[in-house]
């Protein structure tokens, strides 16, 4: 048996409202107020925290770079991702996204995989798709895939 389930760092009421918006029907659950994305390298705590790892993926070369007013600027892309997922630069930058395998022996959880930044490409399967198509990704430098209710009708 394999089940594949998404987890994020938002409250469950607001994902199961996200999901039912873009029609989803995947299994989805919150790590909200746990460890849980702290613990595989997903998520970055404040600066204060030591005891929280810094995030696996390439998200966390960035952070000096933050306070930077100019770098912050000079990324149109990353401020338009920023308000399309409902955060600044800085909150952007501070979650990344992971894949992690897990194994169940009777009451024992095995971690047995986790791959972060270019080892999850396999999961952007539209773009491989769309670049088959005869205009291609069909965006200019500044856009990207949108959810389905956003493009005009």
């Amino acid at each position: 048996d394999v089940t594949m389930i998404c987890i994020s760092r938002a409250p469950l009421e607001k994902l199961l409202a996200y999901r039912r918006r873009m029609r989803w029907s995947f299994n989805w659950a919150s790590s909200y107020e746990s460890d849980f994305n702290f613990d595989f390298g997903v998520s970055a705590a404040d600066e204060a925290n030591e005891a929280v790892p810094l995030l696996e993926a390439n998200e966390v070369a960035a952070f000096p770079l933050l306070g930077d007013q100019r770098f912050r600027d000079s990324l149109p892309a990353v401020t338009k991702n920023a308000a399309a997922t409902g955060t600044d630069v800085a909150g952007y930058f501070s979650e990344g996204h992971g894949v992690s395998i897990f194994a169940c022996d009777c009451d024992t959880i095995y971690h047995c995989y986790s791959s972060y930044a270019r080892g999850t490409e396999f999961l952007m399967g539209y773009y491989a798709i769309l670049d088959r198509t005869p205009k291609g990704r069909d965006e200019g430098a500044e856009m990207w895939v949108r959810r389905h209710d956003e493009y005009d009708a």
